[in-house]
């Protein structure tokens, strides 16, 4: 073996790893949003349609919600769970880990999520959740970004802030993505909460 192997040996090992996660993440690509970044994933050409019946829906609608003030420094009693309040009433809520509080405006829109899941960007070494929606919910949340550019919405699950990206495009698509300074932790709670009430 020549001194130049060990090298050789590395390159090699760079260049696979840099196909396989290419392989990974070039199907998730899209637009990133800030502060939270929000993005969207472009429909596969090309995919074959089946007539197969669609999974019962599992995942309970996500309300959205227009950011109209915050985030705040938390108070004390600012994160004590508020009494009911319906959809059409503004709310102050505290952030999913209770860092920050909001103040929201009524709800504008409800969408039906059919998959939530949380992984490590391998492109940008940063947590993502990828959430995937109705085509119904997908054409809503399309118009409903075109119509609030440069505003912030809140993603509300159980009381608490799930997310609140800044929109800076229109987001078409199915899939969205969320990224940002979290925690693979955070990533995975944040996943959780979007599935889940509980």
């Amino acid at each position: 073996m020549t001194d130049k192997s060990p090298r050789n040996r590395r390159i090699m090992i760079a260049v696979v790893a840099a196909l396989a996660a290419a392989a990974i993440v070039v199907p998730v690509l899209g637009v990133l949003l800030t502060p939270g970044v929000l993005t969207k994933q472009q429909d596969a050409v090309g995919m074959t349609t089946t007539t197969t019946t669609p999974p019962p829906l599992t995942i309970k609608p996500l309300s959205l919600r227009p950011v109209t003030g915050g985030p705040f420094v938390i108070r004390p009693g600012d994160c004590d769970p508020p009494p009911p309040t319906p959809p059409e009433a503004p709310l102050r809520i505290c952030d999913i880990v209770k860092s920050a509080v909001y103040e929201l405006g009524p709800q504008a829109l409800t969408v039906q999520l059919t998959d939530v899941d949380s992984f490590l960007n391998p492109l940008t070494a940063k947590q993502m959740v990828q959430v995937t929606m109705t085509p119904e919910s997908a054409r809503a949340f399309g118009d409903f970004t075109a119509s609030h550019i440069d505003q912030q919405v809140a993603f509300v699950r159980s009381n608490l802030v799930v997310w609140a990206p800044k929109i800076t495009e229109r987001i078409d698509g199915e899939v969205l993505q969320l990224s940002g300074d979290v925690t693979e932790e955070q990533a995975r709670e944040i996943a959780r909460m979007l599935k889940d009430e509980a």
